[in-house]
């Protein structure tokens, strides 16, 4: 026992030190990736006001589309996996739906909403982000554990308590991975939607007009910045949230 105080202090001296070499890396990354933005615009003919405003233009286009994904998937995995029924029917439906090529949408919805092209960009990004958040949710709702289930229902989790203390955190791991996957799909896909329904703004548009008008090198330019940019995105939001879901998921 008279080394039991030592030990913890050294285990939370050690957990303290790995989360402050993690955090420094993390913001070094991060600015390496403003210095390298920086860098390219000094010796590039772009427009800080278009790549940068569109860019935040689209970040909101894919933001929005991503939160309605999201809880559309939540709510369908939870009442597809409630009723064996209703699982056997909307399945293989999904299954199916999820390889339809979401582009294939757009000359449909092009004559249904020709006055709105941001509800057209925002329903097929949509589509296009569900899947992967969706399927992600049922994986992790079949592979839940029966020994919390039971712990859950004999400390008298039901509703929304059971919902908000118990299915959701179970739940983080699966929609932290779907929603990684369905953001990446979400931004290739969005690059295209904004040049085909020809939005004003945008940071699809602005590489576009970049390519119509043959200024290769600061359209290569312009896709550096989005990478670095979107790099910025995944070391401040998504990397973060993956750790915390996957240490959860040790812990389990």
């Amino acid at each position: 026992m008279r080394y039991s105080h030592p030990l913890q202090k050294s285990s939370k001296h050690h957990i303290l030190k790995h989360h402050f070499t993690s955090g420094a890396i993390s913001w070094a990354w991060i600015l390496a990736a403003f210095l390298v933005v920086g860098f390219v615009f000094s010796f590039s003919s772009l427009s800080w006001n278009q790549i940068l405003g569109g860019f935040v233009v689209s970040l909101i286009r894919t933001s929005i589309s991503y939160i309605i994904a999201a809880t559309l998937a939540i709510i369908i995995a939870l009442a597809m996996t409630s009723s064996r029924w209703l699982e056997g029917l909307l399945l293989p439906v999904f299954d199916v739906l999820q390889s339809f090529p979401s582009f294939a949408l757009f000359p449909v919805l092009v004559v249904a909403l020709r006055n709105s092209p941001e509800f057209i960009i925002i329903i097929v990004l949509t589509i296009t982000m569900i899947w992967p958040i969706l399927f992600s949710i049922i994986g992790g709702i079949k592979n839940r554990r029966q020994d919390f289930e039971e712990a859950a229902t004999i400390f008298g989790a039901r509703g929304s308590k059971r919902l908000v203390h118990f299915v959701f955190p179970e739940l983080m791991p699966s929609i932290v991975t779907g929603s990684i996957v369905g953001w990446g799909e979400g931004w290739e896909f969005i690059i295209g939607a904004e040049l085909l329904v020809k939005t004003n703004i945008g940071i699809g548009s602005y590489l576009g007009f970049l390519g119509q008008n043959q200024k290769n090198v600061a359209l290569a330019f312009g896709i550096i910045i989005l990478l670095m940019l979107l790099f910025v995105i995944n070391k401040l939001i998504w990397l973060p949230l993956l750790t915390r879901a996957t240490n959860y998921s040790s812990e389990s």
